[in-house]
């Protein structure tokens, strides 16, 4: 099982690198297609009446090519994205074109004065089968928003911000909780399920900071780390399929009402195979969205699959906290499991939920609108897990038993002062027992 992920993971890195460079918005390198048309690139230009969006095309073919110029207004790239037509008569429809020689270089300009819009660009050659550049530098840029931001589509705008933003929390989450489980083990309390949700927090924030580097250096070249934005992806996998683990865990009434974990092969086998699949659907997302029509992996197919595994898991932790729940006699174990089922429930379902409502939303927008939403109920979900985890809180029903204990030894523990009674009681034995071993040998020393 350990060789498949390991396989999968590797064939992600390669498939994601490739695919993501579709929405690059600083294009080098080689460039060849088996048809005669295809879409090649696309760049919103931000509103302004005082500077022009700039374009710039440094390109090598064998043959004569011709870009062609679409804009988002009706009757231009809606009609030609998706459309069977003849080379022809797509290129018909188009704003403007140039034609690529031998050796070609030119800069244009885009000045949109109302609203930002959205160009698509083309390459055909409409006499060929095929069409190939053997060199290109293509730079898309809005020079008018200041160094840090002109890189960006300005569907992309704010993007740079938000990750800083989150990562800055997810940070404090992370060393709040840091801070917590280095004090639990020194005391000997810091339970299994409290170091690995430390785990599964560390890999988010490691995701996040991925992003970050990746939209940083996005900033200054326009192309980024692909390889770096790849990893984030897989490790923000690996991190959502641990968290899902976690709840369905508590939700079988781990550490609350049993101490060892329901299921626990079945469980670690479910999640091997659902990370496994993730990934696979997330390598298909990417790999086969159309970025001539869609903005976000969701639109595609095997994104909008991702959103229905995600349900399936909402219904198997609503199952599993639904039964605890009704099997449980103590209030304030039942108060918790509401919480529970509450919290998590409503962050499983919200996800999906919002996709299909930004499917209603401009392109321009659904892309942030998507990642401000999911990161936002991604550290609400966080903060909720460490507030319930926290000592003082989660002492009311949760039985933790200290790792110190062996199981002959171990017993139920209701409560935080259960646990304090339990460890005076071990240090009375301890010092008494200690004494008489004192007195055995001074009867010893006076026989002497």
């Amino acid at each position: 099982m350990t060789k498949y992920l390991k396989a999968v993971l590797v064939i992600s890195l390669i498939f994601l690198i490739t695919a993501n460079q579709g929405s690059a918005l600083r294009l080098q390198g080689s460039w060849k297609r088996s048809s005669n048309w295809d879409y090649f690139t696309k760049f919103c230009f931000i509103k302004s009446s005082k500077q022009y969006g700039n374009l710039t095309f440094v390109m090598e073919t064998k043959n004569s090519l011709t870009v062609e110029f679409f804009d988002d207004q009706k009757g231009s790239w809606d009609d030609v994205g998706s459309s069977k037509d003849s080379c022809a008569k797509k290129n018909s429809k188009a704003k403007n074109t140039r034609t690529i020689t031998s050796h070609f270089q030119e800069t244009e300009t885009f000045k949109d004065v109302k609203e930002s819009h959205m160009w698509y660009f083309s390459l055909s050659d409409c006499s060929a089968k095929s069409i190939e550049i053997t060199k290109m530098d293509v730079h898309l840029w809005n020079p008018m928003v200041g160094k840090y931001s002109q890189e960006f589509s300005c569907e992309q705008q704010g993007l740079l911000a938000l990750n800083i933003v989150y990562f800055i929390f997810f940070t404090i989450l992370c060393l709040v909780q840091l801070f917590v489980s280095v004090k639990l083990q020194r005391t000997g309390d810091f339970h299994p399920i409290l170091r690995f949700f430390l785990y599964v927090l560390i890999l988010r924030t490691a995701a996040l900071l991925m992003n970050l580097v990746h939209f940083g250096s996005f900033a200054q070249n326009g192309i980024g780390s692909p390889g770096l934005i790849v990893l984030a992806a897989i490790v923000e996998v690996i991190s959502q399929i641990g968290f899902f683990l976690i709840i369905i865990a508590i939700a079988l009434g781990w550490t609350i009402t049993v101490r060892n974990i329901p299921y626990k092969k079945s469980l670690l086998i479910g999640s091997i195979v659902f990370l496994i699949l993730f990934i696979i659907l997330i390598i298909s997302a990417y790999a086969v969205i159309d970025y001539g029509t869609q903005f976000i992996a969701f639109e595609a197919v095997p994104g909008i699959m991702l959103l229905i595994f995600r349900l399936g898991i909402l219904g198997i932790f609503l199952f599993f906290a639904i039964k605890s729940y009704k099997n449980e006699a103590n209030e304030d174990k039942k108060a918790f499991f509401k919480k529970l089922m509450f919290i998590f429930g409503i962050w499983l379902g919200l996800v999906p939920l919002f996709v299909f409502i930004s499917f209603g939303i401009n392109g321009l927008y659904r892309e942030k609108f998507m990642s401000g939403f999911t990161y936002t109920v991604d550290f609400l979900a966080f903060i909720s897990m460490v507030y319930l985890l926290w000592p003082s809180v989660s002492k009311d029903y949760f039985k933790i038993i200290p790792p110190s204990l062996s199981t002959g030894e171990a017993q139920e523990l209701k409560s935080g002062s259960d646990w304090a009674a339990l460890a005076d009681e071990g240090s009375t034995s301890t010092s008494s027992s200690s004494s008489e071993e004192e007195d055995e040998d001074e009867d010893k020393v006076e026989e002497l």
